[in-house]
């Protein structure tokens, strides 16, 4: 090879990591920025904290891959430079996993029962998420007309209604009979609310009955595990993740998995 050749090639080598170190600087940007939307339409929680951490990491590893000249490298540390690409991978993988199971329906529709797993709610109001999860119960009980709905969901800190009374009021505002639903309203966590929603309903059908349950596609797999723990024996239905709030919550799904598989909680 020529030395202008050699000269070609660092050149263009130069320019592909350069144009990494900005993709990642933009990947970073956009991880924080989602962050910090989530929190303004939401509250506060381990998925947001992840996800701004995150994307500082990127921005920092883009912004320190800079090549100061063609074939010399100043940048971060070795151990950073395999690290951050591995835990990247690891989180697609993990992120492609929840969502191809999550849209998976196994229900039926013919259930006599679907419990709807609760999620923030924000001045006694349903969020985004919560309400595409009420809207998946309202299509599921009007192609079920006999189904009872099991709203679940505890109050959150701060607020002054229980999720389970806001996503009543919710499904009565929506076509959904008042008698036909069932709240739940004690819970603080998935595993209570199919403890506390199968009493509800052992009260009310005996020992014979089918149950479906209603969540986020993200968490639909750790669902479906929790309900197995729980001694519940469900079928489910997905309602889609706000289309913002993708990377915080697959994000803190991937880490809730972790604590789930480390310490079985």
């Amino acid at each position: 090879m020529t030395r202008a050749a050699g000269a070609l090639v660092l050149r263009r080598l130069d320019r592909g990591a350069r144009l990494a170190a900005i993709l990642w600087v933009v990947v970073g940007a956009v991880l924080v920025l989602d962050a910090l939307v989530v929190l303004f339409a939401s509250s506060m929680h381990t998925g947001i904290v992840a996800t701004f951490v995150i994307g500082i990491l990127y921005m920092f590893y883009g912004l320190s891959r800079h090549r100061t000249r063609p074939g010399a490298r100043q940048g971060p540390p070795r151990w950073l430079r395999i690290f951050v690409p591995s835990l990247t991978a690891l989180m697609l993988l993990s992120f492609a996993c929840l969502a191809v199971f999550g849209r998976v329906d196994t229900a039926s529709q013919e259930e006599d029962a679907v419990v709807v797993l609760g999620t923030a709610v924000r001045d006694g109001d349903v969020t985004p998420a919560l309400r595409s999860r009420l809207d998946v119960a309202v299509d599921y009980a009007m192609a079920n007309a006999d189904a009872v709905i099991v709203v679940a969901g505890g109050l959150a800190p701060g607020e002054t209604v229980t999720e389970a009374i806001a996503m009543e009021q919710y499904l009565v505002a929506h076509g959904v009979a008042e008698h036909r639903i069932i709240q739940e309203g004690r819970s603080t966590s998935t595993f209570e609310n199919f403890v506390h929603a199968q009493g509800l309903l052992d009260a009310r059908f005996g020992t014979e009955y089918t149950t479906a349950f209603v969540t986020s596609d993200y968490h639909v797999f750790r669902a479906a595990r929790i309900a197995e723990k729980a001694g519940v024996s469900a079928t489910h239905v997905h309602a889609d993740t706000p289309w913002y709030q993708i990377p915080v919550d697959y994000v803190r799904e991937s880490l809730a998995i972790t604590k789930l598989v480390v310490t079985g909680q």
